[in-house]
C-alpha cells in the first residue's frame, strides 16, 4: 500500500488517513519490542494521540512513515525501561522482609531483648513455690482451681503466692516498667520498653 503524505489543506483528513495507513503496522512493529499486543496497541494509540494534542505546523513531518517509526520505537523502549524499573522494585519488595510494625527498630528490638531477659531473671529469683504457682498461672493458663488441684494445696495459698509474686516481680521490674507501654497480644499484657 502506498502512504498517503497529509495534506495542508485538509488536515483531519491527513490525520484520519496516516491512522488508518500506519496504525496497524505500527502495532506491529512495536509489538516485536514489547511482547504484548494490548500494550503495543496502547502504544501506539498514546503516540497518536500525543501527535493530535500537539498538532500544528510541523504535522506534515510528524504524519510521516518515518518519524511514525522512529516515534513509536522509542515509546515502546521508554516503556520496556518503565517495565524493568518496575519489575526490580517489585523483585526487591518481594525479597524483603515486611516493614515492621510502627515504631520498631533495632534499638526497639534489642530494649525488648533486654526487658524479656530481666523478665526471665526476676521469675527465675522468685521462690521455688512461688514461680511455680505464677508459672502454671501466666505460662500454662491455669485457673487459681486448677493450679491448687494440681500441687495439692488451698485456694487461698495459690492466691496469696500469685499476689507475693506480683508484688515481687513488679518491684524488681520496676526500673524497666517506668519506660515501657503496655503490649497487648491475645489479651494478655506484656510491656514494651520506649
Amino acid at each position: 500500500m502506498q502512504a498517503i503524505e497529509p495534506s495542508p489543506r485538509d488536515p483531519s483528513r491527513a490525520w484520519e488517513s496516516a491512522f488508518a495507513t500506519h496504525y496497524c503496522g505500527l502495532c506491529d512493529y512495536v509489538l516485536r519490542f514489547v511482547g504484548s499486543a494490548d500494550a503495543a496497541q496502547d502504544l501506539v494509540q498514546d503516540l497518536f494521540l500525543h501527535l493530535w494534542d500537539t498538532r500544528g505546523p510541523r504535522d506534515a513531518v510528524r504524519l510521516t512513515r518515518g518519524y511514525l517509526y522512529v516515534a513509536a520505537r522509542n515509546r515502546a523502549l521508554k516503556y520496556l525501561r518503565h517495565r524493568r524499573v518496575a519489575d526490580a522494585w517489585a523483585d526487591r519488595a518481594a525479597r524483603e522482609e515486611p516493614p515492621s510494625p510502627a515504631g520498631e527498630s533495632p534499638e526497639d528490638w534489642y530494649l525488648q531483648g533486654e526487658l524479656d531477659r530481666a523478665v526471665q531473671q526476676a521469675i527465675a529469683g522468685l521462690p521455688e513455690r512461688c514461680r511455680e504457682i505464677f508459672l502454671l498461672r501466666r505460662h500454662q493458663h491455669y485457673s487459681y482451681q486448677e493450679i491448687a488441684a494440681s500441687l495439692h494445696l488451698s485456694l487461698g495459698t495459690v492466691k496469696s503466692q500469685m499476689w507475693r509474686a506480683t508484688v515481687r516481680l513488679k518491684q524488681t521490674l520496676a526500673p524497666y516498667l517506668a519506660h515501657a507501654r503496655p503490649v497487648v497480644t491475645r489479651g494478655h499484657a506484656s510491656y514494651r520498653v520506649l
